[in-house]
């Protein structure tokens, strides 16, 4: 394996890498902040059960 090679493969392999750690954390942050607003929200409707 050429140097080229070796370098062209490590960038494409460090970047997918760097781009999958990303999309986990944003779509992690975004499940958390949609959880909280579904709980606030359940938290502040009146319970007509009573």
């Amino acid at each position: 394996m050429s140097r080229s090679t070796l370098y062209a493969f490590l960038a494409h392999d460090v970047l997918g890498n760097i781009v999958a750690a990303i999309l986990i954390a944003v779509l992690g942050y975004t499940a958390k902040m949609i959880w909280t607003c579904v709980r606030k929200r359940n938290s502040e409707t009146r319970n007509t059960s009573e």
